[in-house]
């Protein structure tokens, strides 16, 4: 019928098809066309808010993602910068504790050479005690000595009778009578005749800088070490080490006898710093008077040979002899006697 009127209205030759009223559809039908466009209604209106919800459910987690991000970046920054300021505080505490460290090494290193230099003064200290007591011991022998001679040359002077004004008369002039010679032998210091040796160290050439190797001790500890290493006497000490009261630049050592003193002076000659130098023995000159010139002198002004030798043998290097030499009161020369005195030097008048 439909196909009729379409091709009726096109101009077809098929004749018109008459109208024919449309039914209305029935009540099922509607309700199933409503049920059926709820439906579809209902799955669109789902299918949009699914949509919806997807899109918003994405949107919200791009920007969850996105303040987690900043929030993070954020964090990643303070938290760097924290680190940096920590780092800053640790540099500067390290650099202070190590100005802290170089102070108390600094403070431990001047009381390290304070205490180096207190314990060697203290040894120098103990030196110079054990040096003052040996010299201390030496000056009571050498004052007990002189004592002991000078009581007895007062007993022998004591006992000598005193010349009468008959003795002297008849003594001739050119001599003296025998107590008086006696008196003129006890004007003698005792002192300077002892039988101690000596070795005498002269230090008046030594440099500045090696004065502290020249001491009274530094000597004494010197002798006694080489000494200990060469006879191997682990004991063995100086008698004592004096220092010249007169010649502050002479140092002496006093021997037990003349064997240890030639010990001691080949010892230390090998020793001793350049400038310092060891002095001969001392020796003890003797005057002799009244002897004929002839006996000395020949002919031509010259010395005798016998002469020489003989007067040579009156400087004496041992006290006693020099003292028993003086006690004799001669001395025999070109077979004539002198008489023996003191020897006392005089300065000489400087020539222009």
């Amino acid at each position: 019928m439909v196909d009729a009127e379409v091709d009726a209205s096109v101009g077809g030759g098929y004749p018109a098809t008459p109208k024919r009223r449309v039914g209305r559809p029935t009540t099922n039908t509607r309700d199933a066309a409503r049920q059926f466009e709820e439906k579809d209604l209902a799955v669109k209106r789902m299918t949009r808010q699914a949509t919806r919800t997807a899109l918003n459910d994405d949107e919200t987690e791009q920007a969850t993602i996105a303040k987690k991000a900043v929030a993070s970046g954020s964090d990643g920054k303070a938290m760097l910068q924290r680190v940096l300021e920590l780092l800053d505080a640790s540099r500067t505490e390290m650099k202070d504790m190590r100005q802290i460290i170089t102070e108390q090494f600094e403070t431990i290193k001047k009381q390290q050479k304070l205490i180096e230099e207190l314990q060697q003064q203290g040894e120098d200290t103990k030196r110079e005690v054990l040096d003052a007591r040996e010299e201390l011991r030496d000056a009571k022998d050498q004052l007990k000595q002189a004592v002991e001679q000078l009581e007895a040359i007062t007993t022998r002077v004591a006992e000598s009778p005193q010349p009468s004004y008959v003795d002297v008369a008849r003594s001739p002039p050119s001599s003296q009578p025998s107590n008086i010679r006696t008196l003129s032998t006890g004007n003698t210091t005792p002192s300077n005749f002892t039988d101690t040796f000596y070795c005498t160290i002269d230090t008046s050439r030594v440099g500045n800088g090696e004065n502290d190797q020249v001491t009274a001790g530094a000597i004494r500890s010197m002798a006694e070490e080489e000494i200990r290493a060469e006879q191997g006497q682990s004991n063995w000490r100086c008698r004592a080490v004096i220092k010249d009261s007169k010649k502050p630049n002479r140092v002496k050592i006093a021997c037990r006898d003349e064997a240890e003193q030639n010990m001691v002076k080949r010892i230390v000659e090998a020793k001793l710093p350049p400038g310092a130098r060891v002095l001969r023995d001392e020796l003890y000159p003797v005057k002799v008077d009244h002897v004929n010139r002839t006996a000395v002198l020949d002919d031509s002004g010259d010395i005798r040979p016998g002469a020489a030798e003989a007067f040579g043998k009156v400087y004496l290097s041992k006290g006693s002899d020099a003292q028993r030499l003086l006690s004799e009161g001669f001395f025999y020369a070109g077979g004539e006697s002198g008489f023996t005195g003191v020897f006392e030097r005089r300065p000489r008048p400087d020539q222009c």
